[in-house]
């Protein structure tokens, strides 16, 4: 008998695979169930989720949201994965700061400090093994 994997819960919600979840993807997911719900209510819950501000929900503020906590980091890999919005196989200032916002209590340093210090090749961005050494840092 084939195991199945379970459903992504985010991209079930994420409607339009934007790789964010926004209220007019919630909205749309609840109305297809045929269900009601009041816009204002889907408002505020993007807004208790989103931490940066920009009325949408990252795969990051959605596990930190479900966790109900900052989110552990144990699996450098799947961390990179998440905060690569882009999917451009390296992590950029914007991308850096989200992980900081969604996981505040990681490190005091800012963003740019850590990009700064973590960017051993002076490119700008965190390659995938910049990145593991730098989480490695902070575990510390």
């Amino acid at each position: 008998m084939a195991s199945e994997q379970p459903a992504d819960t985010f991209d079930l919600w994420d409607q339009d695979g934007d790789g964010l979840i926004s209220a007019d993807d919630i909205l749309a997911g609840i109305t297809a169930l045929g269900l009601d719900i009041d816009a204002d209510a889907v408002e505020r819950l993007v807004a208790a989720a989103d931490t940066d501000g920009d009325w949408l929900i990252s795969r990051a503020e959605f596990e930190a949201a479900r966790l109900g906590r900052d989110p552990e980091i144990v699996d450098a890999d799947a961390a990179f994965e998440t905060f690569d919005v882009n999917r451009n196989e390296l992590i950029e200032l914007d991308e850096l700061e989200s992980l900081l916002r969604t996981c505040p209590n990681l490190t005091d340093e800012s963003a740019e400090t850590l990009l700064a210090a973590a960017d051993l090749d002076g490119d700008g961005f965190l390659s995938r093994a910049e990145f593991t050494a730098l989480l490695a840092r902070l575990a510390e």
